[in-house]
């Protein structure tokens, strides 16, 4: 069935014709030799009876005279009838009498008178010899039966050839309709095929052939007018959003340069002031212009960087980088945030130096917003970076002692602008996207982020990434992110 599988439907076709032909006609040759045997052997019983019945009014003087010579001759007589092999005069009491040998052994005479019936090869008669209402005797007649034999030969030789013939003429027929059945399929595959190559969804597939077929190629072609409707509507609404991504990108790039640069003086002028100015009130005026415009600027950075994630502008550059180091020196960055809160803020690794194949600009953005939410969130104790790896990945975990998560909240932090700290002081301020971005890099990093907190207590937040490049990332040629530029921002 697998080799019948592989053909093509018209090979297909033409052998379910020749194998329905040949069965079919086989089946009639052997229910017509089993009903012809049946017929031969009822035919030889009938000519069998008649011949006993003309013999025996011959045979009746023979017998009441016990003239064996004459009996003999009367017996003989069957001769004409090449079928006839034994033709034997038993006594009434059983003996046998006369007979004649039609080219058989002696040995083959049956010594006692046998009865009626018939086997494979032979068909046996047996009738009584009446004379006054008195049994005389009985005639035995035995015809062979290998005559049904030759018949059937030469009906075999007939019904081969007729089988050929039927055979010869089915496959010219099928030949004649696997086309018009075949001719729709045939249609139905070339505007498939070209559909797939092209993507032009303009074609039709000629309904014709069969209801079936027509019903399948009308099925086929609607299918294709409503890709095609749906072809239109998806190339508008990319263009759209193409037109979109243009307004954004052109509105970002306008928006960082006319608020980064007048950002810039005040917070240069605010520093200034904090320094210069001796009266304590001005002094915590100068900082809260300086916090706000720092606020305010990293928002600005935050909405930059998640702009050009989901535009999807960066390219993944993967490296060897010892992550031990890269997270130390985010680390001692954020350093001077950690001292002005009092915290104690720490770098632990298993080893001095852990080796993994990173985009070092997204991994130092990764370690800076978690220390960074890490550090804003806790207000006393301690926040600890540990290092970790094994032979396939590496593992980062910061450790706070915070204001912790609630459980009905760990769902929801990474989703943009959202925070567990939602009405609470400005000190816990942000813009909502530290974590988002986070997850976004974890993402493209083919790792994966598990937070566990509890309120009061602190927070847990582990990453592990693959430390070797996976051929998914190999491949990848751009992914979700921006320039190293704004990474090292």
């Amino acid at each position: 069935m697998k080799l019948v599988d592989r053909c093509s439907l018209k090979a297909q076709l033409l052998l379910i014709v020749l194998w329905t032909c040949t069965v079919i006609l086989l089946l009639n040759g052997v229910l017509f030799a089993f009903y012809d045997l049946a017929q031969f052997r009822r035919e030889k019983a009938r000519e069998l009876e008649v011949l006993g019945r003309l013999l025996t009014e011959h045979c009746v003087a023979p017998l009441v005279f016990q003239d064996a010579q004459a009996a003999s001759e009367v017996l003989a007589g069957v001769r004409s009838i090449p079928a006839v092999q034994i033709a034997a005069l038993y006594t009434a009491d059983g003996r046998l009498f006369a007979w004649y040998l039609g080219g058989l052994p002696t040995t083959a005479l049956p010594a006692r008178l046998p009865t009626s019936g018939s086997d494979r090869e032979t068909l046996r008669h047996v009738e009584p010899v009446h004379w006054e209402g008195q049994t005389q005797g009985y005639l035995y007649l035995q015809a062979s039966l290998l005559g049904w034999q030759e018949r059937m030969v030469r009906y075999a030789s007939v019904g081969g050839s007729v089988i050929l013939l039927s055979l010869g003429i089915s496959m010219i027929l099928v030949a004649l309709l696997q086309r018009r059945i075949t001719r729709p399929l045939d249609h139905l595959r070339r505007v498939a095929r070209s559909v797939a190559e092209t993507h032009d969804y303009s074609v039709r597939v000629p309904v014709e052939g069969p209801v079936e077929f027509r019903e399948l190629a009308a099925t086929f072609n609607e299918m294709l007018t409503r890709v095609q409707e749906h072809q239109a509507v998806l190339v508008a609404a990319k263009e759209a959003a193409e037109e979109m991504a243009r307004l954004k990108s052109t509105f970002l790039a306008n928006m960082n340069h006319e608020i980064r640069t007048p950002l810039a003086g005040i917070l240069g002028y605010a520093q200034i002031l904090e320094e210069e100015l001796n009266d304590p009130m001005h002094r915590e005026m100068a900082q809260v212009i300086k916090q706000s415009g720092q606020r305010l600027l990293d928002t600005l950075d935050a909405l930059l960087y998640m702009s050009c994630l989901e535009a999807g502008t960066v390219r993944v550059r993967h490296q060897d980088l010892d992550v031990v180091a890269a997270t130390r020196a985010v680390v001692d960055e954020l350093a001077p945030l950690a001292r002005d809160k009092k915290l104690e803020l720490t770098v632990q690794s298993s080893e001095p130096a852990l080796i993994a194949c990173v985009d070092e600009g997204l991994w130092e953005r990764l370690v800076k917003n978690l220390v960074h939410n890490a550090i804003k969130f806790t207000e006393a104790g301690s926040v600890t970076v540990l290092l970790e790896g094994d032979a396939e990945t590496v593992q980062l975990q910061v450790a706070d002692t915070g204001i912790g998560i609630p459980e009905e909240l760990q769902s929801v932090i990474f989703e943009e602008f959202k925070q567990a700290s939602s009405g609470l002081s400005r000190d816990y301020e942000g813009s909502g996207l530290g974590l988002t971005i986070v997850q976004r890099i974890v993402r493209m990093l083919n790792g994966q982020i598990y937070v566990e907190s509890q309120p009061g207590i602190g927070s847990i937040f582990t990453v592990i990434i693959p430390r070797c490049r996976s051929d998914a990332a190999a491949t990848r040629a751009t992914t979700n992110g921006m320039s190293q530029q704004h990474q090292q921002a």
